[in-house]
């Protein structure tokens, strides 16, 4: 099945690719082809790319956050350690209650149209955040963060903040992905009053060493020119930006993308599914996946991918059905059809990485095993990534690229829960709820029950199959699904809103790097919570958890230094709470389909030259920008 796969793609790019790739002297926007690094957009197209205000929903996926913002403290990915970006050195702690913080600025940083950044930026931007926050969409997590703050010269401001925050350099810095704290130009922002809130910001001015060059209004693509004065820029300490362009454009659908991609028109994918890569890599020896074994992709992203329900409606609101949800989902057969195999399945509400696993998959594998349901069901199987690789060598797979011994468990996951559609039937009848005439389980008065599942469209391929997947394997076990693809706006909107939301796909409060869960978890709060059918947006607690044991430990937990053993001990207790209820089926790791195309660019994050998260959506792409190396083809 996995290789029949394989090769129909394959069989499709042979079929329109009719001539040998020829390099191209200049790229279609009029640049150097090897001067410019060009990148798969994440999204696909931007619903509105004049939209550059970034305390507003804007277009975000066009290389923003990787090269035009700069924060205070950045992450190295390749570490999990934080470190000073437009800081000077690490944050200053002025109280034994950790809520009052002074930072020190780097001198000599100037905004992309020449103007010094100084204290001043941050104070406006603090200001204009906690002014306008029932109006501005992307400031809620700062504004509600802190409670006062002051310049104390030009380069040194102190902050004071809502609670406890032994966290606060990844709050007020980066985590993982970007930072919640953009700070933007006063001179550009404050002349525009109270018009702030609809201000478009288009071609906007930026602190890092790319400024914004061109882009297409109907939001395909977005060039980045690297500036002449980069050294003074927010990162240009970090060393020199290797390409002088850098574009991020989208190239279509995933077949029109592979055949791009092929004929070298671009250098760094974004989630294109593993047959197709594999039949690229089968047509030009520069494409390059990050692994060359089984199972290729790097598994180490913050996120895991899981099912998000709304928990306040019926009949979400009832742990029967959730659990009757999950033991529904055959995961071997979801991750052989959508990933060829490709994926690490993990139980716990959170990925399950070389540093989160002793920190809380090891810890909770014997609780796993021994989780009873109230039946005395014992859900869990530990067995999973063993008869999965059965399964795919059964399959034509060759067992020279699967992992043997203790390399199955690092490479599938320590296990998953055990596929039992009589179980989940057991449960759901224990609620009242049948199968009817028509084969579909119906709700409890015996009325028809169709379940919205909402998935993304093409922008994301790789997650759109693994939604279908699943909709096909609870359709096989008697669940009526609509499955609804949509863009990238409408599934945030479908993420924000009650009202909008059943059942999604999501990655968005799974996000645990390292021992800090708070990144992710501190939105369990009742503040978070609305009512099961509002339209009101969210501003955190995208799982729609209600669980006052949760909001206890949250809440407790604030007092905690990171560090502290307790502080650990309490996320593995939420964890543990959102299992045993299943208030989120948790499937996988993101599998970070990430292939690279070495013709025009060289030493691209790998396994074995991991010096950077090899993804071109985080900040940490400065990285990659700054030690990737031409290749010479012109």
């Amino acid at each position: 099945m996995v290789r029949l796969r394989r090769t129909l793609v394959a069989s499709v790019i042979g079929a329109m690719l009719t001539t040998t790739a020829i390099a191209q002297t200049m790229t279609d926007v009029g640049t150097p082809r090897d001067e410019t690094l060009i990148v798969q957009t994440f999204d696909g197209r931007a619903a509105n790319a004049s939209a550059q205000n970034p305390m507003n929903a804007y277009a975000i996926w066009r290389g923003f956050r990787e090269l035009g913002w700069s924060w205070l403290w950045e992450m190295d990915t390749a570490t999990g350690q934080s470190y000073p970006e437009l800081a000077a050195g690490p944050v200053e702690v002025l109280n034994d209650e950790h809520t009052q913080f002074r930072v020190t600025l780097r001198e000599g940083v100037y905004w992309s149209d020449g103007v010094e950044f100084t204290a001043d930026d941050v104070i406006y931007s603090l200001d204009t955040y906690t002014k306008y926050r029932s109006q501005l969409g992307r400031v809620a997590v700062i504004a509600n963060f802190v409670t006062s703050w002051k310049k104390i010269d030009d380069f040194t401001f102190e902050v004071e903040t809502s609670r406890p925050s032994y966290d606060f350099q990844t709050v007020m810095g980066v985590y993982t992905w970007g930072s919640q704290f953009v700070i933007v130009p006063k001179h550009i922002f404050e002349p525009q009053g109270d018009d702030v809130v609809t201000f478009q910001n288009t071609n906007a001015v930026t602190l890092g060493p790319y400024k914004i060059k061109e882009f297409d209004p109907n939001g395909s693509w977005q060039l980045w020119e690297l500036r002449e004065d980069w050294e003074r820029s927010g990162w240009g300490n970090l060393g020199e930006p290797k390409p002088k362009y850098v574009l991020y454009k989208d190239f279509g659908a995933e077949e029109t993308r592979t055949l791009a991609f092929v004929q070298n028109q671009y250098d760094v994918d974004t989630f294109m599914s593993p047959d197709s890569i594999q039949a690229a890599k089968g047509r030009n020896p520069n494409i390059e996946s990050f692994s060359p074994t089984f199972p290729y992709h790097d598994m180490n992203d913050a996120c895991s991918y899981g099912v998000y329900m709304n928990l306040q409606r019926a009949p979400f609101d009832k742990p029967e059905v959730r659990w009757a949800l999950a033991l529904s989902l055959n995961m071997q057969q979801v991750g052989i059809s959508s990933m060829s195999g490709q994926f690490k399945a993990g139980a716990l509400p959170l990925a399950d990485t070389p540093i989160t696993n002793p920190l809380y998959y090891a810890p909770l594998q014997s609780w796993l095993e021994e989780l009873t349901l109230a039946d005395g069901y014992k859900p869990y199987n530990t067995n999973f990534g063993a008869e999965l690789t059965e399964a795919l060598a059964s399959q034509g797979v060759d067992a020279s690229e699967l992992p043997t011994g203790d390399d199955i468990e690092r490479g599938f996951g320590m296990g998953w829960w055990k596929h039992d559609p009589a179980e989940a039937a057991k449960l759901l009848e224990s609620v009242g709820m049948k199968k009817g005439a028509d084969g579909f389980f119906a709700l409890e008065d015996g009325s028809p029950w169709v379940l919205e599942f909402v998935i993304p469209g093409d922008w994301n391929k790789v997650i759109q199959r693994i939604g279908f997947s699943i909709a096909d394997s609870w359709r096989q076990a008697g669940f009526n699904i609509n499955t609804r693809q949509v863009d990238n706006g409408e599934w945030t909107t479908v993420q924000n809103t009650n009202a909008r939301n059943e059942l999604m796909i999501n990655w968005s409060q799974s996000c645990t790097y390292n021992s800090n869960w708070q990144n992710s978890w501190r939105q369990f709060d009742a503040r978070y919570v609305l009512p099961p059918d509002s339209t009101d947006p969210l501003n955190g607690n995208f799982m729609r958890v209600t669980d006052e044991r949760i909001f206890e430990l949250v809440a407790d937990s604030a007092k905690l230094p990171t560090d502290d053993p307790q502080f650990l001990e309490n996320g593995r207790s939420i964890a543990q709470h959102l299992t045993e209820d299943m208030q989120v089926i948790n499937l996988m790791n993101i599998p970070t389909t990430i292939p690279t195309n070495k013709t025009y660019w060289t030493n691209f994050p790998k396994q074995d030259n991991f010096y950077a998260a090899p993804y071109t959506w985080w900040s940490s792409f400065k990285k990659t920008v700054v030690n990737i190396e031409p290749t010479g083809q012109q």
